[in-house]
């Protein structure tokens, strides 16, 4: 065999190769080679526009969790999520030591965020909050490092029910745009939750005694994580009255492409780009609880896995040293 069959027989090996992988839908520098999809709406139901059930409130669930989770949730990110004024001392001393505050202090009783921004809230009725539009920009050490609008202080009594409160507090009335709860509860990830659990754990959305479905494991985490979605039925930018065990995506509508278009930070792009694999790819192998644990408030098993989805945050091959510099931020958040 002379030199150039050899180089055309080489050649056509390779194009064997590629053609294999992309129908075993390989990954390939992060992206995937295989575009056939899946439609993310055909799987489950949803509660879409239902009444709110009464489910069983986390001050019930601490009964039986309280050495376990109620010891760690008030540290958990996903536990202050929002947090009251006798809750947050340390938020607290923030408008206390704020002159410019003075005339308003008494008023705000809730604090949003903590490690970034912090944005203060009144009650505004039952299941509502007035947000004001001043923020603290947060460095180490919970240092204010400066403060937005300042100056002219404003009360609005719509934009956290129209913007926040789908990830900021539990039990959404989406037509009311009220809330049962603020903060996320335990019914936000494990849904409405039956009394015979306590005889069999199994009946529980994410319990360790079951194998749920990667669907509904990125629907419950994307409910919040996913922030550039919105609902087709209220066209907010949160699901109308999603309960853990739905599929999301039946009323969360996303822009997946988003993925690839080089917007976003790692992080949001991380997310996306995995929510993606799962429900249109049927990617399965992978789900966030995969690599973060929810109420440890780690993402240490994230470092036993290595493969081209850790290119999102990390430079390179060596994923440990070689993170990704980035600044968060949300145009939804406002920050």
């Amino acid at each position: 065999m002379n030199r150039p069959q050899t180089k055309f027989g080489m050649i056509r090996a390779i194009a064997v190769l590629a053609l294999a992988l992309a129908g075993l839908g390989i990954y390939a520098t992060g992206q995937k080679v295989n575009q056939n999809t899946i439609n993310p709406a055909s799987w489950g139901g949803n509660h879409v526009g239902q009444p709110i059930p009464e489910f069983v409130h986390g001050d019930e669930c601490l009964f039986c969790h309280r050495n376990n989770i109620g010891v760690t949730w008030q540290q958990n990110a996903h536990g202050v999520t929002i947090r009251h004024r006798e809750d947050a001392p340390e938020l607290q001393a923030i408008v206390s030591k704020q002159a410019a505050l003075s005339t308003i202090a008494n008023q705000i009783e809730y604090f949003l965020g903590t490690r970034h921004r912090v944005r203060f809230l009144k009650k505004d009725g039952y299941g509502r909050f007035s947000i004001l539009n001043t923020q603290a920009v947060l460095g180490p050490e919970t240092v204010v490092e400066k403060w937005l609008n300042l100056e002219k202080f404003t009360w609005d009594k719509d934009r956290f029910a129209n913007r926040c409160a789908g990830c900021h507090a539990t039990g959404i009335d989406a037509k009311a745009r009220t809330f049962v709860a603020f903060g996320l509860d335990c019914y936000v990830c494990h849904g409405d939750v039956t009394v015979e659990h306590s005889g069999n754990t199994a009946l529980i959305w994410l319990s360790k005694k079951r194998r749920d479905d990667a669907k509904v494991i990125t629907s419950i985490c994307a409910q919040c994580h996913l922030r550039f979605g919105k609902s087709r039925s209220t066209g907010l930018p949160y699901p109308n009255n999603f309960i853990a065990g739905d599929n999301l995506f039946q009323d969360y509508e996303v822009d997946f492409s988003r993925a690839d278009a080089g917007d976003l930070s790692p992080a949001d792009e991380h997310i996306v780009d995995n929510v993606r694999a799962v429900v249109i790819y049927g990617q399965l192998d992978i789900t966030c609880l995969s690599c973060h644990q929810v109420h440890a408030n780690s993402s240490s098993h994230h470092s036993v896995r290595k493969g081209p989805i850790c290119a999102d945050c990390h430079e390179g091959t060596n994923y440990v040293s070689e993170r990704k510099k980035f600044v968060a931020h949300s145009a939804l958040c406002e920050y």
